[in-house]
């Protein structure tokens, strides 16, 4: 019985010194897995489902992403492609009065606009958010 608890104490300790593993997150640009603290969360139009939806990048790929997101955003006038936008915000906590009050869709636009540049900057970040059970 000696050795047993030393093992098990041994075990104990091991958990207690080594931190969990971060999570890995696949990046949607180059396929690679990478480590979610160098991924960032942004907007990303997929032109089949013709909406934003969340896509993850890492630091070589976000910033042409997020550019392709801000000249598709700029020049639109298209106001379902910007209520697809205000919704991507709206999953990621970010809520604009503007947009739920109704405001003409070439104001609420220019807001996305500032949110696409506060990602940028890095004023604004998304999370990933919280790992579920897949099953069960």
């Amino acid at each position: 019985m000696g050795i047993l608890k030393k093992l098990l104490a041994r075990g104990i300790k091991r958990s207690v010194e080594t931190p969990p593993p971060g999570r890995s997150v696949f990046c949607s640009g180059c396929f690679q897995v990478v480590p979610e603290s160098s991924v960032n969360v942004i907007p990303w139009c997929n032109d089949e489902l013709d909406k934003f939806v969340t896509t993850y990048r890492c630091e070589a790929c976000w910033m042409e992403a997020l550019n392709d997101t801000l000249m598709r955003l700029a020049f639109t006038e298209d106001e379902s492609l910007i209520a697809s936008a205000m919704q991507f915000f709206e999953a990621h906590g970010v809520v604009l009065l503007e947009y739920r009050r109704g405001d003409p869709p070439a104001a609420v636009r220019a807001l996305l606009l500032d949110l696409l540049g506060r990602l940028r900057s890095g004023s604004l970040t998304l999370s990933i958010g919280e790992t579920t059970a897949l099953y069960g």
